[in-house]
């Protein structure tokens, strides 16, 4: 019998929980409650009784497994929250089914999409792994698979750098993996793991050819909006085309006042829908190579396929000036909006699924993109990102800033700013950008998604929008817009099988 633990999301002996590319290191899982054996539990694919035997690998791999009991028992004070798994018969690589995998040529939508090689010194593929819900939250459970009929009979996989896992070769025993999507709809979502957690993303490149990064910034909670940091996502020049091109006078949607609160596009009414709350302006990029490059790199990101027109709003750029702000607010629209659509994506419908937030320029104070669902960062939970996203000033330091930018005592901008400032907010930094979520994994829609837009106390901020929906968008269903999710692409519609 082997023995498997299922630890605290703290412990190093949290499954592995690492990204399970070919060459990661093991490092610590997210922080969570302790886990039992109430909600932890065995599940194993089906498969006929087999005789149980011992290889000398297995055998060369005692010592380690006593150390690692010994290690799980002293940091935890005992085995009370053991769980036994039986040892599978050993299963060589040509047990392993002759189906071949994909290999995504580089430079393609799909680069980066699979695992496609074996872990390094690995003599036979992995028979156990930590299994959790799609976008990370949820409690595990421990499934076992002796072949590889019964790896893919799980279902699609991802791993920690949102690969679709493709064999039991490509993952250590006790590796952390993600269910996908299981309903109409619903996508995948990247898993936080824990705050501050970076991993670079497998064939996803900015424009200026640098490595886009994807880092935790909220836990997985209920109480907890989704929100990474995108590292290098756009070039300087992406960004500075786009300020160019938002008072352009070849752009028909150049600069004017924000509107919001309308489903409407601007030719169905939509310029007309002014908010007092909304002091910015805005225009939009719908045509230009800029956007569709941008675009294509958002669906990339998320994981979602190759691009599709009728899932995305055209990219709206923004700009505030001293002073200029929006109150929090929800990206996706109420399921009651409008009866001519469904709105709701828990039942088969679409909304807005994530928000890539731009960062065109960077701000010399204020500016912020704030969550007030969600409480201001401490060094306790990661003290880098506490240093890079800043700490609020002392109130008078505030209430000076607030003072310089000729914001009115009482108005709604001061209690902006003040509330900025107590709760967790990003300020902007050029090329990088936000992503965040409007939608749980099970397609319901996330109220813990309230942000807002701080006010500049200094200099001019300029950013963007980019709007991904999780099926066709308002007015761009083209068979049923009351089944919105049935018109997505076999590519994009869950459940999916097994390592593809």
């Amino acid at each position: 019998m082997v023995v498997s633990f299922l630890p605290p999301h703290g412990s190093f002996f949290a499954a592995h929980r690492t990204p399970s590319c070919i060459m990661a290191a093991p490092t610590k899982g997210p922080k969570g409650k302790e886990i039992g054996k109430k909600t932890s539990h065995k599940v194993a694919a089906k498969s006929p009784a087999k005789k149980t035997s011992f290889s000398p690998f297995f055998l060369t791999s005692i010592p380690g497994i006593i150390i690692a009991i010994a290690a799980a028992v002293w940091t935890r004070g005992g085995g009370k929250d053991a769980i036994v798994i039986p040892n599978q018969s050993d299963v060589s690589p040509s047990q392993i089914s002759s189906r071949k995998l994909l290999n995504p040529s580089p430079g393609s939508w799909t680069d980066g999409y699979y695992t496609t090689e074996a872990v390094p010194g690995q003599p036979n593929p992995s028979t156990h792994a930590i299994l959790y819900p799609n976008g990370g939250g949820g409690e595990p459970e421990s499934v076992s698979f002796s072949n590889d009929e019964e790896f893919l009979a799980l279902g699609r996989l991802y791993n920690d750098l949102g690969q679709i896992v493709q064999s039991p070769m490509h993952f250590l025993n006790g590796t952390a993996l993600y269910r996908g999507p299981v309903k109409p709809g619903t996508h995948f979502q990247w898993p936080a793991v824990r705050v501050g957690y970076k991993r670079p993303i497998p064939g996803l490149f900015g424009g200026d050819g640098k490595q886009i990064e994807l880092e935790t910034l909220t836990e997985p909670s209920t109480s907890d909006p989704r929100v990474f940091y995108v590292h290098n996502f756009l070039s300087v020049a992406e960004a500075d085309e786009f300020i160019r091109f938002s008072t352009a006078e070849e752009n028909p949607y150049k600069m004017a006042p924000s509107t919001g609160g309308t489903h409407k596009a601007w030719n169905q009414g939509g310029a007309d829908a002014r908010l007092t709350t909304r002091t910015s302006e805005n225009a939009f990029d719908i045509t230009t190579p800029n956007s569709f490059d941008v675009k294509r790199r958002a669906f990339q990101l998320l994981r979602m396929g190759d691009y599709m027109e009728n899932l995305a709003d055209g990219i709206q750029i923004l700009r505030y000036q001293l002073g200029q702000a929006y109150v929090a607010h929800h990206d996706y629209f109420s399921v009651n909006q409008s009866d001519d659509h469904l709105w709701d994506p828990s039942v088969g419908g679409s909304n807005r699924f994530a928000t890539i937030f731009l960062y065109l320029s960077d701000v010399e104070v204020g500016g912020e993109t704030s969550f007030p669902k969600s409480e201001r960062l401490t060094a306790e939970k990661s003290e880098e990102l506490v240093k890079r996203l800043g700490e609020a000033p002392p109130l008078e330091k505030q209430k000076e800033f607030i003072k310089d930018a000729g914001l009115s005592e009482g108005s709604w901008e001061e209690k902006l700013t003040l509330a900025c400032y107590a709760k967790f907010a990003v300020p902007p930094r050029r090329g990088d950008a936000i992503l965040f979520y409007s939608q749980r994994p099970d397609g319901r829609l996330d109220v813990t998604s309230l942000h807002g837009a701080c006010p500049v106390l200094k200099g001019t901020k300029w950013g963007a929008n980019l709007w991904v929906w999780n099926a066709c968008r308002y007015s761009q269903c083209k068979v049923d817009p009351l089944n919105p999710a049935s018109e997505l692409p076999e590519t994009m519609k869950a459940p999916f099988p097994g390592g593809v």
